[in-house]
């Protein structure tokens, strides 16, 4: 097994079946892992799936990145590999990057097992990040059954490749043990609050919408999928609007579910479709409360974001927001995904304005106090080391 821990600059390979310009926590968390490393003087490559454009390699800054062919499936949102000329070319490309360390992100995808095998055959003891807390919701119990079969299938095989089990939060690492593993610890997802704070565009989405400066302007940002509860939250904010409540929500995102929202019956739910990251910030930012009614979450980006900005949150309780949100001082956590149980938080934020600004002042502070890459690379660094001292 290799130890490199005398290397000042280790070579690390960070398997991430999804990644930019595709958008989404992983992604965000791989990207920004991979610099913060970077930074650190590591020499750092990216094995990614082919699934969303890009060159099949490139350079991210001094962040190498390697893309390997795949098929989409589920709407682009499960790439599975494809194993021709290309896809062995790009496997030995990430050979002769000789890396002394292997990190894979999450569990359910067919690359993460052969991030992991790949990590074996070099003698290296892998490390696996586990992103979630809840299986994957697919909007159909039959093929929800079906999809957690297939997990619980591919983290066997997973097991077999004998990784060091990590997650996100505290919520994603007891959600390991229902598949039989214990963590070793949490290699928390983070931001660097300042710079995406100050990164915001110029555009103001209380002008162009329509939305007067006195109405309680919601924040809403992800995939449009049934896991983050963006239908109950429409309905929410319609039966508001229908209570002549003036508050009014920008959704920001794409997927499935699109159309359906776009069928609700509510003026003051405006979809404003998938954002730039600078659009996202300027959003974040002129937004009175950021809501993530989510089923799921390993540690949310966007949670992080808000609070980079000074948005306060209203949020279930998903993995990471307890760490964030650890009392009623940083934001509100509700109980489940209902739309009157949003509503009610909603109706709650109208008459407490003042609240809501100490909740963004609080939760600003708290996320760059305790959210920092520079400490999630050096906890990295920390488990490839622990996991090959033998």
């Amino acid at each position: 097994m290799k130890d490199p821990s005398n290397h000042k600059a280790p070579a690390i390979c960070i398997f991430s079946a999804l990644y930019a310009p595709s958008m989404g926590g992983v992604e965000t968390y791989t990207q920004n892992l991979a610099a913060a490393l970077d930074k650190m003087g590591c020499k750092v490559t990216v094995a990614a799936m082919h699934s969303h454009g890009g060159e099949k390699c490139e350079q991210h800054g001094n962040v190498e990145v390697v893309r390997l062919p795949c098929i989409s499936a589920l709407g682009g949102r499960y790439p599975v590999p494809k194993h021709d000329k290309a896809y062995r070319q790009a496997m030995e490309r990430l050979t002769n990057t000789a890396p002394d360390y292997v990190v894979v992100n999450t569990r359910f995808y067919l690359l993460s097992l052969e991030g992991l095998k790949f990590a074996r055959k070099q003698g290296i003891a892998p490390v696996l990040v586990e992103h979630g807390s809840a299986h994957l919701s697919m909007g159909s119990p039959t093929v929800n059954i079906a999809v957690e079969a297939v997990e619980h299938a591919l983290t066997l095989l997973d097991k077999r490749q004998r990784p060091a089990y990590y997650a996100v939060s505290k919520k994603a690492s007891a959600w390991l043990e229902h598949f039989g593993i214990a963590s070793a610890g949490e290699l928390p997802n983070a931001i660097d609050a300042d710079t995406y704070a100050a990164g915001a565009s110029k555009r103001n989405f209380r002008e162009e919408l329509g939305i007067s400066d006195d109405a309680l302007l919601v924040a809403s940002a992800g995939r449009l999928i049934p896991e983050k509860g963006v239908l109950q939250l429409a309905q929410a904010v319609q039966t508001l609007h229908q209570e002549g409540c003036n508050v009014h929500i920008a959704m920001a995102g794409a997927g499935p579910l699109e159309a359906q929202l776009a069928a609700v019956d509510a003026p003051n739910l405006h979809l404003v479709g998938k954002l730039s990251k600078p659009d996202l910030t300027a959003l974040y930012r002129q937004a009175d409360v950021y809501c993530l009614p989510s089923r799921s979450e390993g540690f949310a980006t966007t949670l992080l974001e808000s609070a980079a900005c000074g948005t306060p949150a209203i949020v279930t309780n998903v993995g990471g927001t307890d760490e964030l949100i650890p009392n009623e001082r940083f934001g509100t956590i509700i109980t489940d995904m209902e739309p009157e149980t949003i509503a009610n938080a909603l109706r709650a934020a109208i008459c407490n304005r003042a609240t809501l600004q100490a909740q963004g002042e609080a939760a600003a502070h708290r996320v760059r106090e305790i959210c920092s890459w520079q400490q999630t690379a050096k906890r990295t660094l920390e488990a490839c080391r622990n996991a090959n001292k033998h």
